[in-house]
C-alpha cells in the first residue's frame, strides 16, 4: 500500500498576498510548514518513492525490485499546476533531502506569471524530478466533447515530452472530475495512470488506473500528515466517515452547502 501527497504551492514570499481568495490559499504551505513536513518524511520511518517504483518498475523503466522486509509507509510526493515555487521553492527543498517529485503540469500556464518557464521544466526533469500533465487549459473534463478532451489529455503529454525530452506518464485530472471519456483518452495517450483528488491509498497488486491523493493543505500539520504515513486504518476510517458525512450534508443542504463551505474557508483564511 502507499499514500500520494498532494500539493499546490508553496508560499515564500514571492508572490503570494492577500488578493487571494480564501478558497486559493488553502491549497497554499507555507515554507516552514512544508520544510516541517519534508523533514518529517526524511526519517527512516517513511519511504518516499516515485509513482513508477510504486507501479512496479524502477526509474530506469526496469523491473523493480521488491523488499518484503521493508514494512515501512510509502508516500509518493506530487505538486499539482505548475506554480513556480515548485521550482524555486520545493525542489530545493526536496533535493536537500534526498528527495524528488513529481509535477503535474498545466500546459496553457507554462511561462505565465507565477507558473514554471519551459526552461525550468526542462531544468527539473534534468535534476530527476518528473514532470508529468495537469491538462492544456485546466477543465472540468465531463463537460467537454470528446474532441475537446483528447486535445487536452493528449496534446499536453506530446508538449511537455517535446520539452523535456522524457516520457510524460501520469496525468492528474483537473478538478478530480473525470468520465470514461477521460479515461479512454489517457488510456489510448499511452498515460500509466491518472491521479485524482479523492483521500485514499492506494494498493500496490492492484493495478487501478485511477489513483487516490490525500491533499496537503495551509492547515495540514507534521502530525496529520504522520497519521496519513503510520496510521493507515484509522485514517481511512476517518475518510470514510467524513465522505459519508459530507454526502449527508450534501442531501440536506443542496445549494446552501457551497455557500457554507465558502464562508467557513474565508473564516478559517483569516485565522
Amino acid at each position: 500500500m502507499f499514500a500520494i501527497i498532494l500539493y499546490h504551492g508553496i508560499d515564500s514570499g514571492e508572490r503570494w498576498d492577500r488578493s487571494m481568495t480564501p478558497t486559493d490559499r488553502e491549497y497554499v504551505l507555507s515554507r516552514p510548514l512544508f520544510e516541517e513536513h519534508i523533514a518529517y518524511l526524511s526519517t527512516n520511518a517513511v519511504t518516499v518513492a516515485s509513482l513508477r517504483a510504486c507501479r512496479g518498475a524502477s526509474d530506469d523503466g526496469s523491473a523493480a525490485s521488491s523488499d518484503r522486509s521493508d514494512r515501512r509507509p510509502v508516500v509518493v510526493l506530487t505538486f499539482d499546476d505548475g506554480d513556480v515555487s515548485g521550482y524555486t521553492t520545493a525542489a530545493p527543498i526536496l533535493e536537500r533531502f534526498g528527495f524528488r517529485g513529481e509535477f503535474f503540469v498545466v500546459t496553457d500556464w507554462i511561462g505565465r506569471a507565477g507558473f514554471m518557464t519551459a526552461g525550468q521544466l526542462r531544468e527539473l526533469s534534468a535534476r530527476g524530478h518528473r514532470i508529468h500533465s495537469h491538462s492544456r487549459t485546466h477543465p472540468r473534463l465531463p463537460a467537454l466533447e470528446t474532441a475537446a478532451i483528447d486535445e487536452e489529455v493528449i496534446a499536453s503529454k506530446r508538449e511537455l515530452e517535446a520539452i523535456t525530452g522524457a516520457p510524460v506518464e501520469y496525468f492528474s485530472i483537473p478538478n478530480g472530475a473525470y468520465d470514461v471519456r477521460v479515461l479512454d483518452a489517457a488510456r489510448r495517450s499511452g498515460y500509466a495512470g491518472a491521479l485524482n483528488s479523492t483521500a485514499g491509498y492506494n494498493e500496490r497488486a492492484i493495478a487501478s488506473f485511477v489513483l487516490r491523493r490525500f491533499s496537503a493543505k495551509s492547515y495540514t500539520t507534521v502530525a496529520d500528515l504522520a497519521s496519513i504515513c503510520e496510521r493507515p486504518r484509522y485514517t481511512a476510517a476517518r475518510v470514510a466517515l467524513r465522505r459519508s458525512t459530507l454526502a449527508a450534508a450534501k442531501h440536506m443542504l443542496g445549494g446552501r452547502y457551497d455557500r457554507l463551505r465558502h464562508a467557513l474557508v474565508s473564516r478559517k483564511g483569516r485565522s
